[in-house]
């Protein structure tokens, strides 16, 4: 619309200047035909460069001077944009040269670059905010009456959210050279004002105290009025709405008329209008049809009013509910709302009709693609045993699908494609059955006999044509020639030409069902880059800017890669804004500014909170009750502070706390991406303090310090390489084993370590994975020349892959397998291997068999888990479809386990005896998905084959230090057999891998 209003202001201007040309000219006739001794412009800089001018500028040195070529110059150069202003004279050339000399004087048009709200600014509204609401757009024509307006709309942003009385000066800078405007306000907003007590007109048939607590305006328990902001605002207007409709008020209308401000008490008044209308009740009469399901099937409890539309669109939804249940013959009226004693009555008549079932359908006349081609597109479906009980038709589907099927015929040639229906009812001979017989009549497919493009200069016809859909000898249709349009224009784009148009046409070749087809490109201008002029840099460092630029000066004007800079300036994490523009767009140049305007985000960022954890844990911390777990509720309050940007190079350093009764966490993070200018290359340093309690059959403390690097090779591939160093303390007080072991897995455990590790994401969805490939491997040593006490190697890795089986189900499957290794001899494995670093697994993201961390190795006498020094896993889901669009089944198989030793690895399923744990673990079991944004929810319920059982020491710590080596032959009735129950579940978020 502005480009418009601008085009149409040219125009005039230009005209208004050729009339003054003419009238100049009149009174200098006599220069008319005279050579050309030289031209000048005033000023001597330009906004356009010397080769610019000279390509369109008509008058030349030792030329006749004509007015034609005067009325031509000056209509060039204004409409390049560049320009707010042109004239041209001719006085006669000083001697001894002879003719005159013209001279060119214009004013320079300007533009809108750095737009910024600076200053003290109470938060809300953000200095975001305020930029955008002066309208001032990057890169368009700018004028000094844009200012006020502006300025007038952030006062009115800063008073609707409680701001009155600040002070906002302007501050207006030119650059001459890149005819680029800066426009920075400087605002000092007062103290926020307060509400106070609304003033109400109207109907509100509602108490004024029910009204106010409604608005949330005042503070809970404390008393007093809360501050006041726009969004503070809005909330209580709707709350007071939901307030209403809660009492069946649907119609009630609340308007907020305006916010009265009082300087001397510096609080706010705002000014309600109600009507609270007659109550609503939406009735369904003929059929049974919860509030639950009335309230999201009819829009007026969403959109708070009654009309026509709304209730016609209710009984649509109400039809198309009632088809997808098995009515498919089901018919819904309404009838107007009667208001009677202040009620407002809508009744919808139901008549289900008989209940259905889709059992069958049924495609003719399909030659050219399959059926199942043809099914996979359609929303129609049988009805199945879990999804769809009834099937799920409605008239829409079925229409729908029929489009569906013509647009795919369509699309490949059939033009004259022909999809109809027949419903059958009482199918088989059955009452209720369903039944839906599609036929297709294809009729003749037309192919291109010929294709003529014409209009390529420019770009290499060759490559154009190898990429178009439409070609000789392949089916015709519209569709094809609709992304060909889109090709070319986006190759034109790409290579800058924005103002690249297409043109197509067919006609009947002399041979039947044959289509001659042209297409005509207007390549138009190609537009270079002239330079890139970035704004908005306080902190961050122009190098930072430059190294991720894709547009550099001179090349080709492409959108794709403007874009492509505006995501990667978002993806180094230090902007909260980055907007981009060409300047004067519209302009003729073919030369123009690449603008970057910059809102860098917040250095500092806080964030706190509060959860809680439910879970089965190691145990209690002074007893040596329930080895296989005890189920414990464990708060815990969390605190994140983050320093984003340091020394404007995009690096950060980061803080994580975590305190809770199971375990206090603090993590510093330093990051510094882009190593040595390489995008591909990420630095991180890590310091962490970890003290667990109980989670593991003892409680610890962990110092560690680490180095890695990230190297993002592909999309799916990246590689981590990592030096780590940590000192972990064993609690001996919290080692629920024997006595005679704690001297032995007591030790501190110094480990410094050097590792590599490989990821390979070829997952189609992350979150809920249908096909694809998920690949894990982490190879690491501990040498003493590492400053490691104890030497061993490690290898963990994981392969999982997804594989769809039709369009319902996913096979999914995962194995891990790893293990630790003294890298010399010196006796068994797990007498070696420091206990923090044994492997702990099983629960709701390994072996499902097993609580959290229950598998493996167990001390022989208190029946605590020890880890293993091995691990084997497999894990394997049948995912489906269970009922409707977003609750999905999941059947799944797990087995594994913790071995003591690599050597001791078994698939044997049998325990031979209570003190043996190197087996194959089984479990099976289902579970539910429910789809969210974040990811599915996961309830898991798992039936352990072959738990393992083990003994048990029933008695205090003090018992068991007095039964000596052997308390099981000391106090045998301390010693219990116990096991890991038959059954687990687990509750969780996202898939279990």
């Amino acid at each position: 619309m502005m480009g418009t209003v601008y085009r149409s202001f040219a125009r005039f201007l230009t005209a208004l200047l050729l009339a003054c040309a003419q009238m100049l000219w009149a009174q200098t006739a006599k220069y008319e035909g005279q050579p050309i001794a030289d031209i000048k412009y005033v000023p001597p800089e330009q906004p356009l460069t010397a080769a610019e001018l000279a390509n369109m500028v008509p008058l030349k040195k030792g030329a006749p001077l004509r007015l034609a070529d005067v009325h031509t110059a000056i209509e060039r150069l204004y409409a390049t944009g560049a320009y707010d202003d042109i004239q041209v004279d001719a006085d006669p050339a000083p001697a001894p040269a002879s003719g005159v000399t013209v001279r060119i004087v214009t004013k320079n048009s300007w533009f809108v670059g750095n737009v910024a709200v600076l200053g003290h600014i109470s938060d809300p509204p953000n200095a975001g905010q305020l930029v955008n609401v002066t309208r001032l757009s990057l890169g368009q024509p700018f004028a000094e009456a844009d200012v006020a307006p502006a300025q007038t709309a952030i006062e009115r942003l800063l008073e609707s959210n409680g701001l009155h009385g600040g002070q906002i000066r302007t501050e207006v800078s030119y650059d001459p050279h890149t005819q680029q405007v800066s426009v920075h306000f400087l605002v000092d907003s007062e103290r926020r004002a307060q509400f106070t007590t609304p003033s109400i007109t109207g109907d509100p048939k509602m108490p004024l105290a029910d009204i106010v607590g409604a608005t949330h305006w005042r503070r809970w328990l404390i008393g007093g009025w809360r501050t006041v902001n726009q969004a503070r605002v809005n909330q209580g207007v709707e709350n007071i709405r939901s307030r209403y409709e809660r009492r069946g008020r649907f119609e009630a209308r609340v308007q907020l008329k305006a916010m009265d401000y009082d300087a001397d008490t510096n609080r706010i008044k705002a000014l309600l209008d109600i009507d609270a209308g007659p109550e609503v009740e939406v009735e369904a009469v003929g059929a049974k049809v919860s509030q639950g399901k009335l309230r999201s099937l009819v829009p007026v409890f969403e959109e708070h009013t009654v009309d026509e539309s709304l209730l016609l669109e209710g009984q649509r939804n109400l039809r198309d509910y009632f088809q997808s249940q098995g009515y498919f013959d089901a018919e819904v009226a309404f009838k107007p709302q009667r208001v009677v004693d202040d009620m407002a009555i809508i009744e919808y008549s139901i008549k289900p009709g008989l209940r259905h079932k889709l059992v069958l359908i049924d495609i003719q006349g399909n030659k050219y693609f399959r059926t199942d081609a043809i099914r996979e597109r359609m929303f129609l479906m049988r009805a199945s045993l879990l999804q769809f009980r009834r099937g799920r038709y409605s008239g829409a589907l079925l229409r729908r699908d029929e489009q569906s099927i013509s647009g795919l015929y369509q699309s490949n040639g059939f033009r004259d494609v022909a999809v109809t229906h027949k419903l059958v009812d009482g199918y088989d001979g059955k009452p209720g059955q369903l039944a839906v017989f599609i036929s297709i009549q294809e009729g003749p497919q037309y192919f291109i006999h010929s294709l003529d493009v014409q209009g390529v200069v420019k770009l290499d016809k060759a490559q154009l044509l190898s990429q178009l859909s439409s070609v000789e000898g392949q089916p015709f249709s519209e569709y094809n020639v609709a992304i060909d349009r889109d090709s070319i224009l986006q190759q034109y784009s790409t290579r800058g030409f924005p103002k690249a148009t297409f043109e197509w046409s067919s006609k009947p070749a002399a041979e039947a069902h044959r289509i001659d087809l042209t297409y005509v490109v207007h390549e138009g201008q190609q537009e270079f880059v002239r330079d890139i002029l970035i704004s908005g840099l306080d902190h961050t460092r122009r190098s930072l800017v430059d190294s991720v630029m894709s547009l550099q000066p001179g090349d080709p004007l492409s959108p794709t890669a403007e874009r492509d800079t505006q995501r990667k300036l978002y993806d180094l994490g230090v902007f909260a804004r980055v907007d981009t523009a060409i300047q004067n767009p519209d302009g003729d140049s073919g030369e123009k500014y690449v603008l970057y305007d910059m809102e860098e985000a917040r250095k500092y960022s806080v964030a706190w909170g509060f959860g809680a954890e439910f879970a089965r844990i190691g145990g209690c911390s002074n007893c040596l009750e329930a080895p296989q777990g005890q189920t414990g509720f464990a708060p815990d309050v969390t605190l994140d502070a983050s320093r984003l940007n340091l020394w404007g190079l995009g690096q950060s350093i980061s803080f994580r706390g975590r305190v809770s009764t199971l375990e206090q966490r603090a993590l510093i993070n330093y990051t510094a991406p882009r190593v040595r200018g390489n995008e591909k290359l990420t630095l991180s340093f890590t310091t962490l303090y970890d003290n667990s309690k109980d989670v593991r059959t003892f409680t610890a403390q962990r110092f560690e310090n680490s180095v890695q690097l990230s190297e993002r090779l592909s999309k799916s591939i990246l590689f981590l390489y990592r030096y780590t160093y940590r000192h972990v303390t064993v609690d001996e007080s919290t080692l629920k084993i024997s006595p005679y072991l704690i001297p032995l897995y007591s030790q501190p455990d110094r480990v410094g370590e050097v590792s590599w590790s490989i990821v390979q994401d070829r997952r189609d969805d992350p979150l809920d994975t249908h096909k694809g490939i998920y690949n894990t491997m982490d190879i690491s040593a501990a040498p003493r020349a590492f400053g490691s006490e104890i030497t061993f190697g490690r290898f963990l890795g994981r392969n999982a892959t997804y594989h769809p089986i039709g369009k319902k189900l996913v096979l999914a499957r995962a194995t891990t397998f790893g293990f630790v290794r003294p890298l010399h001899d010196a006796g068994e494995a797990n007498t070696v291997i420091p206990l923090p670093e044994h492997f702990f697994s099983g629960g709701a993201t390994s072996e499902r068999g097993f609580p959290d961390l229950q598998a493996g190795p167990r001390d022989p006498t208190t029946g605590f888990p020890l880890g293993g020094t091995a691990l084997l896993m497999n894990q394997t889901e049948l995912r489906f479809p269970l009922l409707g669009e977003n609750v999905a089944g999941v059947l799944f198989h797990d087995m594994g386990n913790v071995y003591t030793s690599l050597s001791s690895i078994s698939f044997r399923t049998d325990q031979h005896g209570q003190s043996d744990f190197d087996y194959m673990n089984h479990a099976v079991g289902f579970g539910i998905r429910y789809k969210t944004p974040i990811g599915p929810v996961r309830l898991d319920l798992a039936y352990s084959i072959n738990p393992p059982s083990f003994i048990g020491f029933k008695g205090s710590f003090s018992d068991l230090l007095s039964a000596g080596q052997y308390p099981c032959m000391t106090q045998p009735y301390n010693c219990v057999a116990q096991s890991i129950s038959h059954f687990q579940f687990f509750f969780s978020i996202g898939q279990t891998f």
